[in-house]
């Protein structure tokens, strides 16, 4: 297990999305950043490149519906070597931060549990 620390607090959006799949799924908030990072998820996000474009659209379908906020938004996550090195891939193709990455897997995450993108 590899232990990364993320802090989300520039990422509202990843917030509102971790809090959401804590209620559906009743997951910790590592558990549900867990969920979201796997395999299925890593190659839907390799296959159709619109992650930044899907993260865009967030919330666009209710503007007016208040985001769900953490208590605390820096985490610590352990995550299995498989993982790990599918969000540093990631963040290698993209060339974007970690926190934004696993924003990537959560959004299509949010995507394959029928919420509205």
């Amino acid at each position: 297990m590899n232990l990364i620390k993320l802090n989300f607090s520039k990422h509202p959006e990843a917030q509102d999305m971790i809090k959401i799949i804590e209620k559906d799924k009743c997951l910790s908030t590592t558990e549900a950043i867990n969920f979201s990072i796997n395999s299925e998820i890593y190659h839907r996000i390799l296959e159709t490149g619109w992650g930044s474009i899907a993260l865009s659209l967030w919330g666009h379908d209710d503007p007016e519906r208040e985001w769900e906020k953490m208590n605390n938004p820096c985490v610590e996550v352990d995550l299995e070597e498989s993982k790990l090195k599918e969000v540093n891939d990631i963040t290698k193709k993209d060339k974007i931060d970690t926190e934004t990455a696993v924003t990537y897997f959560l959004i299509f995450t949010m995507e394959l549990l029928g919420y509205h993108i």
